[in-house]
This record gives C-alpha cells, sequence and structure tokens, in this order.
C-alpha cells in the first residue's frame, strides 16, 4: 500500500476526544467529591426556634463562615465532621481535641482588625463563626464555645436558631 502525499491526506485534521473526554470525567468526580465534603460542617439537629430569627448576612465570595455544631447527646462540638471538646479532662486523657486550640490554629490563617488602643496582643480577628445548637443540649455548652471564640480574638459570631414554630402549624 503506498503512502499518501502531503496533498492527497485529510485537509483538516481530526481532534482526539480521549482527553477532553478524561478531563471531564474528573471535573465531574471533583465536584462530586468537593460538594460532599461541604455537607459535613452542618451537622443534623434540632435548632432553638426564635420568631425573630433571621437569615445569616451574605458574605463576600472569599469569606467563609466557620460552622461550629454544638451537639445534644453527648455535649460534643463538632467542625467539619470532627469532633472537639472543652472539657479539660477528657483532653487530658487524649479523647478528644481542644476547641480552643483548633480555634487558635484557624484564626492565624484570617486577618486582624486593628488593635484596640489600651489592650494587650493583636486586634480581633475577621474570622466569622456560626454556632449551631441543638435545642435539647446544654446552654453551658453554647457558652464555652463562646469563651474559647473570645480567647483567641473571634467577635465575629452567630448564634443559629430556627424560625419554624415546632409547636405551630
Amino acid at each position: 500500500m503506498a503512502k499518501k502525499s502531503r496533498v492527497e491526506q485529510d485537509p483538516e485534521p481530526k481532534p482526539e476526544l480521549t482527553p477532553m473526554i478524561d478531563i471531564v470525567f474528573n471535573l465531574i468526580i471533583f465536584f462530586m467529591i468537593v460538594s460532599e465534603l461541604s455537607n459535613l460542617t452542618v451537622e443534623d439537629l434540632q435548632l432553638a426556634y426564635a420568631d425573630q430569627a433571621a437569615k445569616p448576612p451574605k458574605t463576600a465570595g472569599a469569606e467563609k463562615i466557620l460552622q461550629i455544631n454544638v451537639m445534644e447527646q453527648d455535649g460534643l462540638i463538632k467542625v467539619r465532621g470532627h469532633a472537639f471538646t472543652t472539657d479539660a479532662k477528657l483532653i487530658a486523657a487524649g479523647k478528644y481535641d481542644s476547641l480552643a486550640k483548633f480555634l487558635g490554629i484557624e484564626a492565624t490563617g484570617y486577618e486582624r482588625e486593628e488593635p484596640i488602643p489600651g489592650s494587650p496582643g493583636p486586634g480581633p480577628s475577621k474570622m466569622r463563626v456560626n454556632i449551631r445548637a441543638d435545642k435539647d443540649g446544654a446552654f453551658q455548652r453554647v457558652q464555652e464555645v463562646f469563651d474559647a471564640c473570645m480567647r483567641n480574638g473571634i467577635y465575629k459570631t452567630s448564634l443559629a436558631a430556627s424560625k419554624d414554630d415546632p409547636g405551630g402549624p
């Protein structure tokens, strides 16, 4: 069989579709995994009812809000699917990590505002935290989360509540 000369070859080359299909499948898998990981930030719990509850303020595209979930059944605090505690005995025993230590590490990745005149240390962190607590849980755990945030200079906190009346129609 004779080779085709340059004049006889197809004038338009045909694109190779296999690499493009591979890239599309990789993108689909990537977005499926990312969407599953974003669901880890919010635990399934019953929020307390508040008739004045408002939607959280919109944030800039790059600004993230750290979701802290205070669980009812065991008083554990979950962030991104990982359990933390504020109980010094459980931390010392190595059963759970310290929430305050975790928040300190997280806050270092955020900018700080100007220091308050006369106060020691750096200014408040620009990190935003949303605390979601189970309605049947002890408020002491919620207070401990607020204290851990305050010790790490995190003052942009909000408390999640449900506007749906549990006893209503």
